[in-house]
């Protein structure tokens, strides 16, 4: 949960009786905690930035609804396939979530389903909490789940089940209700790792891909502990963690540990009583397991020898991927990606150099990246590369000549959804492996005529499509997770598409609907299929726990005997001869072919003229291993012609690239990994033989426990101590309190304990009784539910409460001008105020009502407000009614009667309309149009005769604002960012007069103004923990009206000071005053003017996050930051600081003073514009609230001014 902040902005320069009592009442409201508000001043260092959600298209305008048992599903157009399969895995797996938890809901959770990633990026929901998305990560906001199709429905099951599991964590953790949520957010603060990472192990346990993520971190040596573990990689670290918690002490363990943790307050004692042992011996235990397994392991696995490396330029360590060889073996191909903007490039393996051929895509570290684009498949001309990308949600084909350097560029049909793979059957054909309607099927794409034809039409995954020739044929090699090797229209039904992956042969020459199935194994995956030779075939299989190659050949057998009845008329009868061997199963001929005796009891003799019986020959393939490789092959491509083969392996977190001759006859074992060997007992399946190796054995001495609970043994998976039914945590007896269990009686006798401690136990371990807390009673795994159409519900826009806050504030709403009227009228900070809002959203958050109202403490300047924001589409639109109300004290111009006090009230009523238009141009960049009117009505309030004389004053303006915003920054922690942002916009300002009495007349001789300015800040993390933050701010007004900009203080200063020796203008062309901050070391009006440019840098220093290397500490440790700070500014009037007409070189005497005006004299001297401050301060919260505190040295014309003290609310620009 964020610090909420309480915003306090400057009031006056004198500490009056009111103010004084303003700030001992704002102080009184400190616990309520305070939010900033959207729209702000321009010239404050708090300016609003932002940014955006861009949709590409208008399949998001309608919305339909599917509720089930335990969830409320929500899909759009053509992602209707995708949300069936994903209420359908939903509800299977929901009662198995919620056993292994525990925990129960008393409300539905809401899936959003999307038909892929960016889809899932275009959405508004979460948009005011920068909705920050990790590749492979589940997003859950509240109770509302966010899942995407990536082609491969096991990745669709694990999102919804680590969505699913998070809302029950949190709910688990944090409560219900509001009250909760609060009060355990507050008091229960867990680390990152906790609770994302159990997530990930509740979507799924383990496998192949983290096995070998974990074996390539701890394999660096640069995790010496777990708490480095978990800072670099928070969840994947805490995926690990539960794994091996679930392993060793049972998956009872897991909803003990949460449950403890949350009444406990404390992760460390939710460990010591569950564990018995705390949080750093359990973690190191953990690390010194894993670490000890992996080095085992590698003495019977083989490294990548040297000379088959590629020397390649990666100086960044980016990701790379699709690593593709060319026909003729000389070149290869790869993508380079860094956070979504990518580069193609083009080695010669000769000779080493490459080249750039193309990129695309932006930098973006807020949402996930994708990595499936581009898509690269070299033509068989080796002159050309076709490259298959994503741009505005729209598949476009580049086919890039290398040496005539052209390019021809090609959208893709909007049907395809998203494409997984590609490569080139002809030089003008292509195939795909691409989403339909929610369903990953086969294509051919003809790239001249832009035709498409259909493969396959069902709802299995079909991935990696690869061309390649196998004795004479060509054949489109994929991988898919279908259960048969026949082609057919298939609808989604009670089927699930969650097996594991086979590898498949379709004949593309004969175009048949039976395919060959290379491999039959449920337990295991086959990926990414390639051609050796013109007879051989290889795949990438996690047979032995690690993605090895396996290679193959495809022999002829005979699969049976067919009979040919022939009659006598001509005709002909097919049967099936079962008088001959077959070796494929009866139960499958029988699909086609009728058994001959069936056949001839249904023909008449004597019809028949002969009968033949044929032999069917099909092919099968014969596969072995061909590599026992310690790291994973995650991709592979071969030129067949050329007789080389590559493959990309990561090592050190680096990625490899190697090349070698292509041996298609190479057999060999491969080592079975620990992991791997668990699964197989686990099934029931036998051990494969093991490379004759050295098996060294494991210290145990060091370890918290008397042995490795999965030892190649029958090991027991979950050896908790007995526990007793109806209880679901066990505490050491000492810390038990004595007494009768419910729902027991004192005759009952308990069962006696286990003699021995398992050997997943820590020792020593107390006594332990059960606590009472009971458990609930949870059902089975789902059902498969079936999706009804006419229960389809259209969604229709419905509002819902998001919060009901009741805050203190005091920042400036909206643009926070105000009136200038000469040097009596000194810039006014609103006072202190509860703050009273209430928030509306749909559950698309497309449209967000806010409605506020703010009573300040004094009792003077109420303010009320109403906006609305309408995001469904691409141009985003704000309508926003404002009214002020404050009475201010003014000093009588003309001479009064003596029994008449010198000054008298006035009431300003402000009213503001604006109408604001944001068009997104990426999710960084958007450009912004705000159109307002407004209206300062001025009264006297009538005290005397004089007063009731004084006319009503109005002013009304009509404004349009221009602004670009970008802003790509990222919240590192608590008041440190890291990224860019910037604005530069420009104010048109005309004042005009409408009156409706005595009669309608509008009048546009008025004023007339124009400002243009600019904000910029940029943010650099100088090691994780610190950092340098820049600002660059200024502004220029023109016209017949300006601005009068005064410089001095900062924002949220607590009882700021005014200075009153640096004039005011007295020229009545100033229209509006506003601050600008900040600069520090001096009072607020140090210099004024209609223009101005400021300088801010600051070096922020969490120093106790270097002093507590622990991974969890208080809000007051963590954020506690030490400052260094500088400014510079200046704000002048005329062409330059430095020019003869700036107000502040000149200055009026009049002699006498006390007298008849003898003579004036207007005197020039020098006084250097440009005021600078320096100093230090410190950053903390205190009671829930951000205090800054800043001892501040300014520099005038050269001279030291005295320190002052700077103490304000709020977090730093």
């Amino acid at each position: 949960m964020g610090i909420i902040f309480f915003q306090k902005k400057a009031e006056s320069s004198r500490l009056t009786g009111r103010s004084i009592l303003s700030g001992v009442i704002a102080l009184l409201f400190l616990t309520l905690g305070v939010q900033i508000p959207k729209t702000q001043a321009q010239t404050t260092a708090q300016t609003s930035f932002g940014k955006n959600r861009v949709q590409y298209h208008h399949q998001f305008d309608d919305w339909s609804l599917y509720e089930t048992t335990n969830l409320i599903t929500y899909w759009y157009g053509d992602a209707r396939s995708v949300a069936h399969s994903a209420l359908q895995f939903a509800e299977y797996d929901f009662p198995t979530i919620q056993q292994l938890l525990e925990h129960q809901l008393s409300d539905k959770i809401e899936l959003l389903v999307f038909s892929d990633l960016t889809d899932l990026k275009q959405s508004n929901i979460g948009e005011d909490d920068v909705f920050m998305l990790s590749s492979g990560e589940t997003k859950v906001v509240g109770n509302k789940v966010f899942v995407y199709f990536d082609g491969n429905h096991q990745h669709l099951r694990a999102q919804i089940r680590e969505g699913v599991a998070g809302v029950l964590i949190n709910s688990m953790l944090y409560g219900a209700n509001l009250q909760e949520i609060v009060s355990n957010a507050v008091l229960l603060n867990l680390p990152g790792w906790y609770t994302s990472g159990l997530g990930a192990y509740c979507g799924e346990e383990w496998g192949t891909e983290q096995d070998d993520r974990l074996r390539n971190l701890l394999l660096t040596g640069k995790y010496s502990n777990f708490d480095k573990l978990a800072k670099a990689h928070p969840r994947f670290a805490g995926h690990a963690f539960w794994h091996y918690i679930s392993t060793h002490f049972g998956k009872g363990t897991v909803s003990n540990l949460l449950y403890l943790t949350r009444i406990n307050r404390s992760v460390d004692n939710g460990f010591f009583y569950i564990l018995g042992s705390g949080y750093k011996r359990t973690t190191d235990a953990m690390l010194d397991y894993y670490k000890k397994v992996y080095q085992e392991e590698a003495k019977g696995l083989k490294t990548v020898d040297e000379p088959g490396k590629i020397a390649i330029k990666n100086k960044s360590d980016l990701p790379l991927s699709q690593l593709k060889i060319s026909p003729d073996g000389k070149r290869i191909a790869w993508v380079s990606n860094d956070i979504g903007k990518w580069k193609v490039w083009v080695q010669d393996l000769e000779t080493g150099k490459r080249k750039r051929i193309y990129k695309g895509g932006t930098r973006n570290a807020l949402q996930a990246t994708d990595y499936n684009y581009p898509q690269l498949a070299w033509n068989p001309d080796n002159q050309r590369i076709a490259v298959l990308y994503e741009r505005r949600d729209v598949a476009r084909l580049a086919v890039i000549d290398l040496t005539t350097k052209k390019t021809e560029l090609s959208n893709l049909s909007p049907e395809f959804q998203r494409v997984f793979s590609m490569d080139y059957a002809t030089p003008t054909e292509l195939v795909f492996s691409a989403a339909v309607k929610g369903f990953s099927d086969l294509f051919v794409y003809r790239t001249i005529t832009r035709q498409t034809e259909r493969l396959t039409n069902d709802f299995w995954d079909d991935l990696d499509a690869h061309v390649t020739k196998l004795d004479g044929k060509k054949y489109l090699m994929f991988a898919s997770n279908r259960i048969t090797d026949t082609l057919s229209f298939q609808r989604l039904d009670s089927i699930l598409p969650i097996t594991n992956f086979d590898i498949f042969l379709y004949d593309l020459d004969a175009r048949s609907s039976e395919l060959v199935r290379v491999t039959n194994s449920p337990l295991y995956n086959e990926r990414n299929p390639v051609g050796l030779d013109t007879s051989h075939f290889a795949y990438l299989s996690d047979e032995s726990g690690i993605y090895n190659q396996q290679a193959g050949v495809l022999e002829p057998f005979v699969a049976y005997h067919q009979a040919t009845v022939y009659l006598k008329d001509g005709a002909e009868v097919k049967a099936l001869d079962m008088s001959q061997p077959m070796e494929w199963p009866l139960s499958r001929i029988l699909t086609f072919l009728a058994p001959l005796d069936t056949v001839l009891t249904n023909i008449d003799p004597s019809q028949i003229d002969s009968i033949k019986s044929i032999q069917v020959w099909k092919k099968k393939p014969r596969t072995w291993n061909a590599s026992n490789y310690d790291r994973n092959l995650l991709e592979q491509h071969t030129a067949t012609r050329a007789g080389k083969m590559v493959f990309r392996i990561t090592r050190k977190k680096k990625a490899v690239f190697v090349q070698k001759n292509i041996q298609p006859e190479v057999q060999g074992l491969a080592k079975t990994t620990r992991w791997r060997i668990q699964t197989l007992k686990s099934a029931g399946l036998p051990i494969p033989p093991q490379p004759a190796t050295e098996t060294p054995v494991i210290d145990q001495s060091s370890k918290p426990f008397q042995t490795l609970a999965d030892t190649l043994t029958d090991a027991k998976q979950d050896s908790l101590p007995y526990i007793e039914p109806g209880w679901l945590i066990q505490i050491p007896d000492y810390l038990a309190v004595p007494g009768p269990k419910p729902g027991s009686d004192n005759s009952r006798t308990e069962p006696a304990a286990p003699t021995s401690p398992s050997a997943d136990t820590m020792v020593p371990t107390p006594p332990r009784r059960p606590l009472k807390r009971t458990m609930a009673q949870f059902g089975k795994p789902g059902e498969i539910v079936r999706l009804y159409s006419f229960k389809i519900i259209p969604y229709r826009t419905r509002f819902r409460t998001d919060y009901v806050s009741t805050t203190m504030d005091n920042n400036q709403l909206f643009d926070g001008l105000q009136l200038y009227e000469g040097p009596q009228s000194r810039l006014q900070q609103p006072p202190p105020g509860v703050l009273l809002r209430a928030n509306f959203k749909d559950l698309l958050e497309n449209y967000v009502i806010e409605a506020g109202f703010r009573l300040p403490t004094t009792f003077n300047g109420a303010e009320y407000y109403l906006w609305m924001d309408n995001k469904k589409k691409r141009l985003d639109k704000r309508y926003v009614l404002y009214r002020r109300s404050i009475t201010n004290n003014r000093l009588r111009q003309s001479p009064s009667l003596p029994s008449l006090p010198p000054d008298y009230q006035e009431r300003t009523n402000t009213l503001l309309a604006q109408y604001e238009l944001k068009y997104p141009i990426d999710v960084f960049t958007s450009l912004r149009a705000t159109f307002g009117l407004r209206e300062d009505k001025v009264r006297a309030l009538g005290s005397d005769i004089v007063t009731l004389n004084i006319p009503d004053r109005a002013e009304q303006r009509a404004s349009i604002r221009l602004a670009a915003v970008y802003d790509n920054s990222l919240d590192v922690d608590l008041n440190l960012k890291k990224g860019t942002r910037a604005k530069i916009y420009t104010d048109l300002i005309k004042g005009f007069a409408f009156n409706t009495e005595p009669d309608w007349s509008l009048k546009l001789n008025n004023g007339f103004m124009t400002v243009v300015g600019i904000d910029a800040r940029h943010y650099q993390m100088l090691d994780s923990r610190s950092q340098l933050a820049v600002r660059v701010a200024g502004a220029t007004s023109f016209g017949s009206e300006k601005m009068l900009y005064i410089m001095g203080g900062l924002d949220n200063w607590i009882f700021p000071k005014f200075n009153s020796n640096i004039p005011l203008p007295t020229e009545d062309q100033f229209a509006y005053q506003a601050p600008a901050v900040n600069l520090r070391g001096f009072q607020q009006n140090i210099r004024n003017g209609n223009t101005f440019a400021l300088l801010n840098a600051e070096l922020r220093v969490p120093i106790f996050k270097y002093l507590i290397q622990k991974p969890v500490i208080g809000n007051f440790w963590r954020n506690f930051q030490v400052i260094g700070f500088f400014d510079a500014g200046t704000a002048w009037q005329g062409r330059s600081p430095y020019s003869l007409d700036n107000p502040i070189n000149t200055t009026t005497l009049v002699r006498p003073t006390d007298g008849p005006v003898i003579s004036i004299m207007k005197v020039n001297y020098f006084r250097d514009p440009i005021v600078m401050g320096y100093g230090a301060g410190v950053r903390a919260v205190i009671f829930g609230l951000y205090l800054r505190a800043d001892y501040a040295w300014g520099l005038e014309s050269r001279q030291i001014q005295k320190p002052l003290m700077h103490i304000a609310l709020g977090t730093d620009f």
